[in-house]
């Protein structure tokens, strides 16, 4: 299910300076993409997320050339993923050294994840050359998450970022084909999604839904429904003496 896009993201608590040196070396790895497909694109900012700081970043093609190489692209920069992981480096090859250097702002705090529309490869470290991995061990299974869909992003299917209700924290979800219409009136609402859940072998915490199979929106009620409970209790004696005769019985 290659896309059109990338991702990177770095949970954790962060400062401003942390985040623009990250960005900048997520930058540079871009640029390094390009150049190890050969291909000739517009970087495009199509996602930007609170909570962790995730970009997402689509590749729009400047000729009839490129357009033909972008789903490699995203291939690629999940595979050098992959390929760092394991410490295989060779520093000769620009796009494998600088997925290196974006690891260096990698730590258990703040763990950086590079992710596409077919999976997500996690640090926790920073890497060198032959060293053990220092990815994040993930499960993956079928079930469902309810949370609040916030961004949307539909560019050769649907993406959308939701926000867990039990720990707010963001998670990546990628809508089937032709499954478009679950969204309709999901936006700003709470959900439950179902499809392929990875989640944080460690904590639980859910990393991404692919393969999304149904989008369920949560009727929340009215905001103002609890008016309507006013009276419900009905009785002659006023609240505040019930309350002092109990009190002056116990």
């Amino acid at each position: 299910m290659a896309g059109d896009s990338v991702t990177f993201r770095l949970d954790g608590e962060l400062t401003i300076e942390s985040v623009s040196d990250a960005f900048a070396r997520f930058r540079d790895v871009l640029k390094a993409l390009e150049q190890d497909q050969g291909a000739s694109v517009r970087w495009v900012l199509a996602g930007l997320d609170y909570g962790s700081a995730g970009v997402t970043a689509r590749a729009e093609p400047l000729d009839v050339a490129s357009a033909a190489k972008i789903s490699s692209m995203t291939d690629r920069f999940l595979a050098a993923g992959r390929q760092v992981s394991r410490g295989d480096i060779d520093p000769s090859r620009p796009l494998l050294r600088l997925v290196q250097n974006l690891t260096e702002v990698a730590s258990e705090k703040n763990r950086v994840i590079l992710e596409t529309a077919d999976d997500e490869v996690i640090f926790t470290a920073p890497v060198t050359v032959g060293q053990a991995p220092a990815t994040a061990q993930t499960t993956k299974s079928f079930g469902t998450i309810r949370g609040r869909v916030e961004t949307l992003s539909h560019r050769k299917g649907l993406r959308f970022t939701l926000y867990e209700l039990a720990t707010d924290q963001r998670v990546s979800c990628y809508l089937q084909a032709d499954h478009e219409d679950q969204m309709r009136d999901a936006w700003g609402r709470i959900a439950n999604v179902t499809g392929d859940v990875t989640r944080d072998a460690e904590s639980g915490r859910p990393i991404a839904v692919r393969h999304v199979t149904a989008v369920e929106v949560i009727d929340e009620g009215e905001t103002t429904g609890f008016l309507r409970a006013r009276g419900a209790a009905r009785g002659s004696e006023p609240a505040e003496r019930v309350i002092r005769r109990i009190r002056d019985a116990s």
